[in-house]
């Protein structure tokens, strides 16, 4: 299998945003390159408001196939750059890295379950809580979501050189753990929908502020394609509202000094049942393992007190539908872009499962996990590559 890894030297989600705090003469986090806008045909010029897009789950080839049944106004395939999505390609880890403009690496948010010890094992990285527990009960043990990343946001970046930094994402959200501490030096406001999305984008945008940078996440179409697949009626139809109805929005609203951006945070690919395999603690895969597995399903992370005995027991077991990784420094450098610290070693385990082709690896924690139709996480071309769009008015 080919294994597409992020392009940290210029050319991953990471970079762009790193282009972002250039345009606006910001400092840039220490060993970042900035993605090259112009070598890649885009410009800047006399823009001083941006807007970023960030759909949840559309990645380059799943818009692809939508534009095979749906043109827009303002761009087709040959006005979409790409971008890489970092490792693993999930939200937690992504949307930290377009926050922070450094790779996964730096910040050590590094996928959707890992276990931390300092906080007593597994925790959930979206919900910032221990696994089965509610939403920010890590805050109990002593989290504090505005101190746990030491690295400084985008919006903090930004401010220190007069730009005011706006997110805009689901009411659901906005008052979270990761929203907070991916906002922070930023206003964060929720939305309930589209309509209230561009009224908040309409005030952000005609603020007395000279210059401002906003993120908009929209998380909806992530959940269809989980549940529907990414090649559903559901999934095909909100991506064709949701991209519309921004190009109505820059058609009837911005201005020319305003720049919109459309990318993602990763992709996603079509998981049929029929390639899961599930496994549990039951197994006698489990024996080796003192913490059950991180990551998701389409990559794991495997915590185990013998690592080459559990290798060879995946490989016979496993073999055909996974890449099995026993991280090294330069494993570490093209995943996670630098090598991990101890701290972050002990997240991310002694071996990483990669799935191939459309299969996942499915842990059964509690029991009640089902089937879903469309995953991400891993290394795949249709998770790995996120489309870049910019619309500005001439």
């Amino acid at each position: 299998m080919e294994l597409n890894f992020p392009r940290y030297d210029g050319s991953s989600i990471v970079n762009f945003s790193a282009a972002i705090l250039e345009h606006f003469d910001a400092d840039i986090p220490q060993g970042v390159k900035a993605y090259s806008l112009k070598d890649n045909g885009l410009s800047l010029e006399g823009i001083d408001k941006v807007v970023v897009f960030i759909i949840d789950a559309v990645g380059y080839y799943n818009l692809i196939k939508v534009l095979e049944k749906k043109s827009f106004k303002y761009f087709d395939q040959k006005d979409i750059r790409i971008l890489t999505s970092v490792f693993p390609s999930t939200t937690a880890t992504a949307l930290t890295s377009i926050f922070t403009a450094t790779p996964p690496g730096e910040h050590g948010v590094l996928g959707y379950l890992l276990n931390v010890p300092e906080y007593g094992g597994l925790v959930n990285m979206i919900e910032l809580a221990p696994y089965t527990q509610d939403r920010d009960n890590l805050t109990r043990l002593g989290f504090d979501p505005l101190k746990y990343n030491p690295n400084p946001t985008i919006f903090e970046l930004l401010k220190e050189v007069g730009v005011r930094g706006y997110h805009l994402t689901s009411k659901s959200f906005v008052n979270t753990g990761l929203t907070r501490m991916h906002s922070r030096g930023g206003i964060a406001r929720g939305v309930h929908g589209l309509g209230d999305m561009f009224e908040e984008l309409r005030t952000a945008l005609f603020s007395e502020e000279a210059a401002s940078v906003t993120l908009v996440y929209w998380g909806l179409i992530d959940t269809y394609g989980h549940r529907y697949g990414p090649n559903s009626l559901s999934y095909t139809s909100e991506t064709v509202t949701v991209i519309s109805a921004i190009e109505e929005f820059f058609e009837d609203i911005a201005e020319r000094n305003t720049a919109f951006f459309i990318t993602a945070d990763h992709g996603q690919i079509e998981t049929p049942w029929e390639q899961e395999i599930w496994w549990s603690k039951f197994d006698d895969l489990f024996e080796e393992m003192y913490s059950m597995p991180g990551g998701e399903q389409r990559m794991s992370y495997i915590y185990s007190y013998d690592g080459e005995k559990t290798k060879r027991k995946m490989e016979r077991q496993f073999g055909d539908a996974l890449e099995i990784i026993e991280p090294s420094g330069l494993d570490e450098i093209k995943l996670f872009g630098k090598p991990l610290n101890s701290v972050f070693r002990k997240r991310r385990g002694e071996l990483i499962t990669v799935s191939k082709g459309n299969s996942s690896l499915c842990f059964k924690y509690t029991g009640q996990e089902h089937s879903l139709k469309g995953r991400h996480g891993g290394l795949t071309k249709e998770e790995m590559y996120v489309p870049l769009i910019l619309l500005r008015k001439p």
